[in-house]
């Protein structure tokens, strides 16, 4: 028998940790939603042993929640939430499903 873990798992994960975002896709009009923000370091060691340093950023969404997906291209903004401060604008670089209700935007920062 298989689980639900959109209702069982993320649902209750996404009301503890998740903050609101506005997506506006390349054609419609802009929606509200919500997801779980992440931002990291990414060090990639390259064959001379120099380091290249990047950054990972992702947004996880519950499929669920959203009228339309994001798909490659579209905006996400991230306002401020209480007292966490605005991440800012940015643009879907790539998109990913759990195959259990979640799905991974991977971020870009867009500079106008």
């Amino acid at each position: 028998m298989g689980l639900n873990y959109s209702v069982l798992v993320y649902s209750p994960c996404f009301d503890m940790f998740a903050r609101p975002v506005t997506i506006v896709p390349q054609l419609g009009a802009s929606f509200s939603g919500r997801g779980i923000y992440d931002s990291r370091s990414l060090n990639v060691v390259a064959d001379d042993g120099s380091i290249f340093s990047d950054q990972d950023t992702i947004l996880d969404i519950r499929e669920a929640e959203f009228p339309t997906l994001p798909v490659q291209g579209d905006h996400v903004i991230i306002p401020s939430d209480f007292d966490v401060p605005a991440e800012g604008e940015f643009i879907v670089k790539d998109t990913w499903h759990n195959g259990g209700g979640e799905m991974t935007l991977t971020l870009m920062k867009y500079v106008p």
